[in-house]
Parts: structure tokens; sequence; C-alpha cells
């Protein structure tokens, strides 16, 4: 997740792993090529698999927060899925880490996490996937919030993975 633009009216955070999904469809070029030019068509299982995994991982969530409009447009496309809304400043509480762990081979407990927006109806991932960087997210949690409520009397502060609020 990171920032992708800007300015003083908007700020556009967009969060993916095409990355990985790029890595994929070169890697499902590379088994092409041996089918064709080699002549093994055992490879095509593999460009198969390459293939697939290529387009589950293309995974995109935008947010832009509009200054000017005070309102967050945000979507978020998956394999066969599209998804989108829009929030109003006055409704987002906070910007707020979402924690869980995944187990490693070594039987120790990885933190994983991500960001996400607090409203009094809902809670909105700001990713489809978790990251292992626990204090990596709060620079970027500090910057939506002074982005979103410029000059607030409030501080925030993370306390134990959640966010919590001091006067």
């Amino acid at each position: 997740m990171h920032i992708e633009r800007q300015t003083t009216d908007e700020l556009v955070v967009v969060s993916g792993s095409r990355w990985v999904s790029a890595i994929c469809a070169v890697g499902a070029l590379c088994t092409v090529y041996l089918v064709i030019v080699r002549d093994q068509p055992t490879f095509l299982f593999l460009t198969g698999f390459l293939l697939l995994f290529a387009l589950i991982m293309d995974l995109r969530k935008t947010f832009t927060f509009d200054a000017m409009q005070r309102v967050v447009r945000w979507s978020g496309r998956k394999v066969f899925k599209a998804e989108s809304g829009v929030i109003p400043f006055d409704e987002i509480d906070d910007i707020v880490t979402e924690t869980g762990s995944a187990s490693s081979r070594s039987g120790r407990d990885i933190p994983l996490c991500r960001l996400a927006i607090a409203t009094p109806q809902a809670t909105i991932p700001m990713s489809y996937t978790l990251n292992a960087e626990p204090d990596g997210y709060s620079a970027l949690r500090g910057q939506i919030l002074d982005f979103v409520k410029p000059g607030s009397a409030l501080q925030f502060t993370e306390v134990g993975g959640t966010a919590a609020r001091r006067e």
C-alpha cells in the first residue's frame, strides 16, 4: 500500500499485488516459448497454472480522498468481482490497523496487518491482503488522518495494534 499521488486537494492511496501477477504472466510466456520452440507440450499444464495464478493475484484497491468534496471514493477489483463506494469525511471515525497472524514453518506466528477505514456503519479494508509490516503503516496512517482531519485537536495513536484517541 502506498500513496500514488498527493496534492492539496487530493490524496490517492493504492494497494495491490499486480507485481505478483506480472511475474506469473512472464513465467507463463516463458513456458509458452518452451512449448512452441522446443516442442515440449508437457509445459502446457505449467502455463495454464501460471496464467490462472496471474489472474487470481491481480488484486487492486484504490482510495481517492477528495478534500474539495470531503469524500473518499474507493474501488476494488478481484477476478470476477468489482466493488466501489463513497464515504463522506464526516463519517470516518478513524483509520485503524487490522491485525492477524500466520504460522511459519518453524511454528512461530508472523504478525500481519492492513489499514482500514472505520465508520459507524462498517470497517472498509484498504487492501485485499495482509502484509507482514506491523509498524510499516503507521506513517501512512498518519498522512491519511492529517489529510482527512487537518488541524484536528484530536491526536491519534497506536495502542497494541488498535487505534485509540487521545485528547
